[in-house]
């Protein structure tokens, strides 16, 4: 699998994680343990697991995915492709707003794509859009050089956060703005708290556009450094998910503990 297809998912870390049994009940705080520091929090611009998890909460993006990885909607309630390939047309929902109160409209999303194509590091995933018509609020309209099958695996949250222009859009250098550590998304949860190097905490947005969710209250994101003092803490249930945890030797020590999965 390549990393392009290992970051998207980023984006259900719940399915890629060992952790607690799955729950229902509304409210309550998900703990994450993970070694992973991040620079900042805005995927727009950094590759990673350790800027994607918070991201993806953070930023809503156009679509979702499914288990089979098939594209489900987000910020975009539907979507057209055109026959020659050369356009995809966004319709974008009515009700979502940023964690400030702006509404999201196709400018957003024109501003979000343009900024990911000049400043992320996979360069390839949007290198064939010229441009991006914006017709009305709701409809975004991006124009393809040549035929991009990709772009709608692109268009996924660890790859494609749409940010707030008017947070973004007022001339200082993306890769260094201030609200890289601070982000305003449109997303599930809201930055509470951005400790480097030990903490970061996401308060649940009261006003996010997808009725019931999300479930949760808060999450938690614990830097531990040290692999032995995570997997402690997970033994001891202070953290109910080890995202990506990858050594055969600590799925099987962890697998061993009641409670987890």
């Amino acid at each position: 699998m390549s990393i392009f297809a290992r970051l998207v998912g980023a984006a259900a870390i719940a399915t890629a994680a060992l952790g607690a049994a799955p729950v229902h009940a509304e409210g309550g705080t998900l703990v994450i343990a993970s070694s992973q520091v991040p620079r900042h929090l805005n995927g727009a611009v950094q590759s990673g697991i350790a800027t994607a998890v918070p991201s993806t909460q953070i930023f809503a993006s156009p679509m979702r995915y499914d288990e089979n990885w098939d594209p489900q909607p987000y910020l975009a309630k539907s979507w057209e492709v055109s026959e020659d390939g050369l356009s995809v047309t966004l319709n974008l929902v009515d009700n979502a707003t940023f964690h400030d109160g702006k509404p999201v409209t196709s400018e957003d999303v024109a501003f979000s794509i343009m900024t990911i194509k000049e400043n992320h590091p996979f360069k390839s995933m949007f290198a064939p859009v010229e441009a991006i018509e914006t017709p009305d609020p709701l409809t975004a309209i991006i124009k393809l050089g040549q035929p991009h099958p990709a772009l709608l695996l692109a268009m996924s949250p660890a790859l494609a956060p749409i940010l707030p222009k008017h947070v973004y859009g007022d001339g200082q250098d993306i890769k260094s703005h201030p609200a890289n550590a601070a982000p305003v998304g449109s997303g599930p949860f809201m930055l509470e708290e951005f400790t480097a190097g030990e903490a970061i905490v996401l308060k649940k947005n009261p006003n996010f556009f997808i009725e019931g969710r999300p479930k949760l209250d808060e999450i938690i994101i614990r830097i531990i450094k040290d692999p032995s003092a995570l997997l402690i803490a997970m033994e001891n249930g202070e953290a109910d998910i080890y995202p990506f945890m990858a050594g055969a030797q600590e799925i099987n020590r962890l697998g061993k503990v009641d409670g987890l999965e």
